[in-house]
Formats: C-alpha cells, structure tokens, sequence
C-alpha cells in the first residue's frame, strides 16, 4: 500500500461525484515497475502451507443442490483471533445486524477454491478446505456458540469470493476428519503488520494508542462505491513511519514507533488493488478510499 505526502485540499464536506471520479481515475493508474515489485515483494511474504486436518462438515449448494464438504484445518501460519466469552461473540452477533456497524473482531481464516472429489457413495461434490489456527479448532470445538458463528463466516466466505451460496443446515461428521485430499495453500507467512491484537509482542505493544477516526460511505444511501477512512494521527511526522494493509474486509494500520495500532472489520468486501490512501503532514490526517465491490 502506497502512503504518499501529498497534501489533501482541508474541508468538513464530503467529497463531492466529480472528486470522487478523479480519485478512482488515479486509484487506476498504476506505474507498472511499481506493480511489478509489489508482486515480487508478496510472493516473497508467502509460502505455500499443507493444512493439517481438523474435521470436516456436510452442507450443500442450494442452487446446484450438490454435497458440499468443509474440510476445517489447521495451520500455526494463521494467527488466533482475540480471545472473547460467548456472551461477548452474541452481543457481537447482534451489532453485525446493523449494516453499517464497524465491528473490532475477526477470525482470521484461509478458504480455498473448491475440488472436486467423491463422496462415499462415489457420487461427485464440492470440497473447501478453510485453514484457521489450532487453538480456535479447540475453541469451536468445545462450543456450540462459538461453531455455529464460525460457520456462519464460512458460509458467508464462500458466498463473498465464489459467488457459491451453501446451505445453513450443516451436520458435522463425527467419524471424518476431512474428504478428499487436502490442497495446499499460499498463506503469508510474513507481515510488517501484525494480524490480530496481541498475537506479536514485538508489533503489538500497551503502549500504542487506538487513534480516532472516521469512516463515510459514498453514496451515503444505499450500497456504496466507497469507503473513506479518515484515521486521526497527531504523533505522526511523516508518512513513511505508516503501515497500512487492506485486506477483503479489514483495514489495519500501525504508525511506528509503536505510536498508534488499528485493526476494524469493514461492513462491506472491498477492491483491495484499488485502495488508495495520502497523509496530509498538515492536518495529520491520514486518508483512505476504499472502492466496494458492487452486487453482481
């Protein structure tokens, strides 16, 4: 993510259409020696992990009506969510019903793209193999609470980066860890920014702040074509002192040293390749837009 110190024009108004157009117009425009290290420099964050097997759901595809299984694996490359009481995950639950709820929690996860395998009747079906840390198998394991919500996310996961929408009746299978064959998977196995709070103590620290910021939809009604993220940070000297990366639906940022750590779930999935962000060493504001995928 490219941080620069071009100055922002100051105003309290949201940027209007024209402005809009202009910023996704240069949001496009990518120097292609840059792009090409970018692309160098993240195959060389990733490795790619074989998942240990877990265990393994049943559901299906409602439109094809085909079995579909969750392959639910492990992998210690995958960071464990904050740990929180299931009377914390339902009032967590109920907020995520507002739609423009910005939520502080996330299960990190890996789902990767469905294989083809056969069931025990030798039947076809659809298998995803989902990779989450060890610790949180344990976790939903020992709780309904906590299983239900997981597959929740699966589910919606799926829906969000395959367009495959799954039932909601699943049933665990109690004698199968996994169907199949188990497919490797390239996880990032480096980051300057750490992917849940408190997972790294030399990232995370008491002593960084959560800084205040903003988050407006453009249009304001209705689904929007952005997100704009105003993060307030009057420590910060300059820009290169940021770290800022944008994943499908999560926005972390930390300002060294150790100054500031942010980490917000988005309520919509976004066009990663296309975020954009300034910092004005003015203001202190450090500037974020966000193009929204659109409902196909």
């Amino acid at each position: 993510m490219n941080i620069s110190d071009e100055l922002l024009n100051a105003g309290n108004s949201a940027p209007s259409e024209e402005d809009l157009v202009e910023m996704y117009n240069k949001l496009l425009q990518t120097d292609p020696e840059k792009a090409k290290d970018i692309e160098e420099a993240t195959k060389a964050l990733q490795e790619k992990v074989l998942p240990t097997p877990g265990c393994c759901l049943k559901t299906k595809n409602v439109k094809s009506n085909e079995k579909v299984f969750i392959n639910v694996c492990t992998s210690s490359t995958v960071p464990t969510p904050r740990d929180i009481t299931e009377r914390e995950l339902q009032e967590l639950v109920e907020s995520i019903e507002d739609e423009n709820a910005i939520v502080d929690y996330r299960v990190p996860m890996s789902i990767g793209e469905a294989h083809a395998e056969l069931d025990k009747q030798n039947n076809g079906c659809s298998v995803y193999d989902v990779i989450i840390n060890p610790a949180y198998l344990a976790k939903i394991r020992g709780s309904q609470v906590f299983l239900g919500f997981f597959m929740s996310i699966v589910i919606e996961g799926v829906y969000n980066k395959y367009n495959v929408e799954l039932d909601r009746n699943w049933i665990m299978l109690k004698r199968k860890k996994f169907v199949g064959s188990l497919q490797e998977q390239y996880m990032r196995t480096k980051t300057l920014i750490q992917e849940m709070p408190g997972t790294s103590p030399s990232v995370h620290t008491p002593a960084a702040e959560k800084p205040k910021f903003t988050i407006q939809k453009e249009p304001a009604e209705g689904h929007p074509m952005f997100l704009i993220a105003e993060i307030m940070l009057p420590k910060a000297i300059r820009a290169k002192t940021i770290s800022l990366d944008i994943g499908e639906d999560r926005l972390v940022m930390t300002v060294k040293p150790y100054l500031y750590d942010l980490d917000i779930f988005l309520p919509y999935r976004l066009v990663q390749n296309q975020c954009g962000s300034q910092f004005n060493v003015k203001t202190k504001v450090l500037t974020v837009t966000m193009p929204v995928q659109q409902p196909s």
